[in-house]
């Protein structure tokens, strides 16, 4: 009898063993299906965040042409791709928008060059300290504007081993921010004072961060600039090839294909060629940013750049056929 009870206990002992281990199985499985669950759940219900253009909100894309989060300037966000809804008229034109900037305005691109070709700067127009150095005498100087015009009024402009005070505007900068300022006649109002990034870039930079950190090292603030380098690269959809200097140098062909601001023109963009005094930089008519001919009193396309206020409201689509209107 008494073996006969141990046996029972021993049986009873081994099915309450087997029992919560099957429990303890059986919930912790059940947690994970229903953790998993949770996180499925959330994960599908992540939306992407719209971006307000002028009132009208637009989803940003990863791939293809649209609006990008601009993952080298937190809060910015920039057009890319070979054809995006980015078409805004100005002043009864085409122009293009570049980007929404972190303060909130727009930045925005005539679509084609103005009728005359320019000089950045003829022979013999600037010709003191920083002007005076390599051979920026007698091909033109590279800088944009004045020391004492640029932020912080910085006593000398340094460009590789040339350095020195500037003491004078490029006749560009002269041309864009009197008679052609003056010649807009619609939404001027619209237009606001804003700082360029005017430091040099250099040949076979292969980190966009480090270029465009390297172009802020000197700023402008006025009414109407150009494009900088950077600018152009950043354009472009297909970041991995054409996402720098060096990568779209050796994938023109390709990269020309991806970026919405090549035009079949060569157009003078505002930033100096890094450890020389007299180019400039400016996007071949193959699409390749290249230094042919580049010298400041070199004859090329200009495409102006301007920053329109923050409180815009637009209507249209965007697209070429429907561009955005500047209502109010």
């Amino acid at each position: 009898m008494r073996r006969t009870r141990r046996k029972r206990e021993k049986v009873k002992k081994k099915i309450i063993i087997i029992s919560v281990f099957l429990f303890l199985i059986i919930m912790t499985s059940g947690y994970a299906a229903f953790s998993t669950n949770i996180s499925l759940h959330a994960k599908g219900n992540i939306k992407i965040k719209p971006v307000d253009i002028g009132g009208i909100e637009v989803l940003p894309v990863t791939e293809g042409d649209g609006l990008y989060e601009d993952e080298n300037e937190s809060g910015r966000y920039v057009y890319r791709g070979s054809n995006p809804n980015n078409y805004i008229m100005f002043n009864n034109e085409l122009w293009r928008i570049i980007s929404k900037e972190t303060d909130g305005t727009y930045k925005i691109l005539r679509n084609e060059v103005l009728p005359e070709n320019k000089v950045f700067d003829s022979p013999g127009a600037r010709t003191t300290g920083y002007c005076s150095k390599g051979s920026a005498p007698n091909n033109g100087c590279n800088v944009w504007s004045s020391t004492a015009s640029m932020i912080g009024s910085p006593s000398e402009f340094t460009n590789g081993t040339y350095t020195g005070t500037v003491d004078a505007d490029s006749e560009m900068l002269t041309y864009l921010n009197g008679e052609y300022l003056n010649s807009i006649t619609a939404n001027k109002d619209k237009i606001t004072s804003h700082d360029y990034n005017i430091g040099a870039a250099v040949l076979g930079n292969n980190n966009l961060s480090e270029q465009i950190e390297e172009e802020k090292a000197y700023k402008w603030n006025g009414n109407i600039g150009l494009i900088s380098m950077s600018e152009y690269l950043n354009a472009n959809s297909n970041q991995e090839q054409c996402g720098t200097e060096l990568n779209y140098d050796n994938n023109y062909t390709t990269c020309k294909n991806n970026d919405w601001m090549f035009i079949e023109n060569s157009w003078w963009t505002l930033t100096p060629y890094a450890s020389y005094s007299n180019y400039v930089w400016n996007v071949g008519r193959i699409g390749d940013l290249n230094l042919g001919n580049e010298n400041a009193y070199a004859y090329y396309c200009v495409r102006p750049a301007i920053y329109l206020t923050s409180n815009l409201s637009l209507s249209g689509s965007g697209s070429e056929s429907n561009p955005y209107k500047i209502v109010s």
